[in-house]
């Protein structure tokens, strides 16, 4: 019954997978990369599916991204690398067809790299055969016309490869933009739907009654004053967590500009600096995800949002108590 229940899940699971990823991208059989789809209606798409599960499947989408373009560009490099050869063992071939045809039987003398940096001389009579490197130890004789059709077409190959890898490069670049501008946004509505939700409960909390009513000794009108709000240095901290996000608020100096503002936001770690000083440092006590952290200037205050690397209460906000 427990092996039935969960491959039932696993199943709800793989479907539910599968119909987000409709709304994400589409498969694309030419090239073989997926093509990100902007989405539109983030409000729309998230009102059967957390924000953070698509966020997670966006971010799953930009890693598969970034690998096919580390194999793109490795392949890019290998040919580049690759044509000069080619063509290089080209002009000799077809150099030694010249000397074949012209009928002269003298021996001439080559020039060729021994080993790196170390050339050597050699002599060599006109001939209808020559080897070729094909490379893991490996060296096969042709005659000069083979061996001048197959460079010939290695070297057409080889650049019209090219031309497709720095096409497909480039397709691959406009699909991670997309794929950035996605996760940004439904992070971004993630932390306002919290934030509405949070809201939402301190205002169905009932008010605390009055613990009685007005001293004989004071007059009818009497009207407390208004509480003043305790204004905190510049530098001093206040922050709260939920499962899966870590909210910071730090106090800024008065007529405090955003472009003096550098913040820097590690797995582990977390810096804020001001007109050069630093305010805030110190070694988070758990682990955040860097790509879904942001950050915001507002009414002499920054606010943070980190989100976590795992979904778990952290026991403090940084290893060491003050900072």
């Amino acid at each position: 019954l427990l092996g039935t229940l969960c491959r039932h899940l696993a199943r709800m699971a793989a479907g539910d997978i599968s119909a987000l990823d409709e709304y994400l991208f589409k498969k694309v059989e030419k090239r073989g990369i997926p093509e990100a789809i902007f989405i539109e209606d983030i409000e729309g798409l998230c009102k059967t599916r957390k924000p953070t599960d698509i966020v997670a499947r966006l971010q799953d989408l930009y890693s598969k991204y970034q690998y096919m373009q580390s194999s793109i560009t490795a392949q890019r490099s290998s040919l580049r690398v690759k044509l000069p050869d080619i063509k290089t063992s080209l002009e000799t071939v077809e150099h030694l067809v010249q000397k074949r045809d012209s009928g002269d039987g003298e021996a001439c003398e080559y020039t060729y790299p021994l080993a790196e940096n170390i050339w050597a001389k050699a002599s060599a009579t006109a001939t209808n055969c020559v080897c070729l490197w094909l490379g893991a130890n490996c060296m096969l004789e042709y005659t000069l016309q083979e061996a001048q059709e197959l460079l010939v077409h290695n070297e057409e190959a080889a650049r019209t490869l090219l031309i497709t890898l720095d096409e497909d490069a480039a397709f691959l670049r406009d699909q991670m933009t997309t794929t950035e501008v996605n996760i940004a946004r439904c992070h971004n509505y993630g932390v306002k739907l919290r934030a509405l939700q949070q809201k939402d409960g301190a205002a169905k909390e009932p008010a605390p009654a009055p613990s009685g009513g007005p001293s004989a000794g004071a007059p009818a009108s009497f009207v407390p004053a208004a509480r003043q709000e305790p204004q905190q240095e510049p530098g001093m901290y206040t922050w709260k967590q939920d499962r899966d996000e870590v909210e910071i608020s730090i106090a800024l100096p008065k007529d405090a500009q955003k472009t003096d503002l550098k913040v820097t936001i590690l797995a582990e770690s977390l810096k804020v600096e001001h007109a050069g000083k630093v305010m805030l440092e110190g070694q988070f006590a758990a682990k955040c995800s860097p790509n879904g952290s942001t950050w915001t200037m507002g009414k002499g205050r920054v606010e943070i949002s980190l989100e976590k690397a795992e979904a778990s209460q952290w026991p403090s906000l940084f290893e060491i108590a003050e900072v």
